[in-house]
C-alpha cells in the first residue's frame, strides 16, 4: 500500500506527496491510500478481491476508486456501498467516517497487469 498527503495550491491544483517514515502528518490533512495489485503469474486472473483497512485515527472522506466497492463498519462483514443502517426504524446511510474498511472485486487482470484501488481519508 502507498500513502500520499493531498495538498492544493492557490489555483486548486492537487499535489500528492509520498508519505515516508519521516513525513509529518497533521490532524486535518487528507491522505490518499493506494493499493497496487500486480499479476505476476503465468495466467490471467479472472477474479480477485482486494481489501484495504482504514487506519485507526483516519476517517474515510471518499474519492473511492473504483467507485463500485463494498465496505464494512465492523471490520468483518462487507456489504455494498453505501452502508445503510436502521435508526429509529428508518433506513439511513451510515456516514463515511464510520467505515472501517473497503473491498473491491477485480476481474480480468492480465499477465503483468496492475490493478489500482484507492480512497482518501482525513487524519483525526
Amino acid at each position: 500500500m502507498n500513502a500520499f498527503v493531498v495538498s492544493k495550491d492557490a489555483a486548486g491544483n492537487e499535489t500528492l506527496t509520498p508519505v515516508g517514515m519521516n513525513t509529518p502528518i497533521s490532524k486535518g490533512q487528507i491522505v490518499e491510500y493506494q493499493g497496487l495489485f500486480t499479476n505476476h503469474g503465468t495466467n490471467r486472473v479472472r477474479k480477485m478481491v482486494a481489501t484495504m483497512d482504514i487506519p485507526k485515527g483516519a476517517e474515510l472522506v471518499g474519492n473511492i476508486e473504483p467507485a463500485i466497492a463494498q465496505a464494512t463498519m465492523d471490520g468483518g462483514r462487507f456489504v455494498n456501498m453505501p452502508i445503510r443502517v436502521s435508526v429509529n426504524g428508518q433506513a439511513q446511510e451510515l456516514p463515511l467516517a464510520n467505515y472501517k474498511g473497503l473491498r473491491w472485486t477485480i476481474e480480468e487482470l492480465g499477465i503483468g497487469a496492475t490493478a489500482v484501488v484507492k480512497y482518501r481519508a482525513k487524519i483525526q
